[in-house]
């Protein structure tokens, strides 16, 4: 009978430490499933949404940014290639022309997709700066958002306002030291266009 209860009381000693075996590994694997979690949710990249990426900590004045890139009008392109952060070269398919750079650049907490283009003497003759490249729907109070941003940053009003072109587009268009700004929207499409003003009343 004694041997019965001793065998007993071992019985009931081996199913706790198995269980204590059993459940800690399940108890790591929660705490490193959490630590993962976590640690992914630090690490887990800017929103894309449309062409345009949302970010934390950084707020640039828009006025400054535009400032910048307008800036590279006239540049030669090698003497871009580090500004805005840095521009990747941007060529046809088949690496038989070259079309310029394009960056992020960031404006008010939103990074944007912006493009150069060459001419064959690769001056920069063009910036175009994607606010929404057709993801995503932009709303009239986004648009007039930007009219008097643009306002702001060249110091006049549009040339022409809201003229509807024959695709549908509505364009505003600035003349400013030299140079032309448009803005253009066409439902979700919406962009600014930067040139010299070449054989235009300046």
């Amino acid at each position: 009978m004694r041997k019965k209860s001793m065998l007993t009381v071992c019985a009931f000693l081996l199913t706790g430490l198995l269980s204590a075996c059993g459940t800690q590994p399940g108890t790591d694997g929660a705490a490193e499933t959490t630590v993962a979690t976590e640690s992914a949710t630090e690490t887990q990249p800017a929103e894309l949404t449309g062409a345009q990426k949302t970010v934390t900590g950084q707020n640039t004045d828009p006025q400054t940014a535009l400032g910048e890139m307008e800036a590279l009008l006239g540049m030669q392109d090698e003497q871009t290639a580090d500004l805005l952060g840095g521009g990747e070269e941007n060529w046809t398919e088949d690496k038989s022309f070259y079309i310029g750079r394009n960056y992020e650049v960031e404006m008010g907490g939103t990074v944007y997709q912006v493009h150069t283009s060459c001419d064959d003497e690769k001056t920069v003759n063009s910036v175009s700066i994607w606010l929404s490249d057709g993801e995503r729907s932009v709303p009239q109070e986004e648009v007039d958002q930007w009219v008097q941003i643009l306002n702001e940053f060249t110091g006049t009003e549009p040339v022409y306002d809201e003229t509807t072109s024959e695709a549908g587009s509505k364009n505003w268009k600035w003349m400013a030291d030299g140079n032309i700004i448009t803005l253009n929207w066409l439902d979700t499409i919406f962009t600014i266009s930067m040139n010299p003003a070449v054989g235009e009343l300046k």
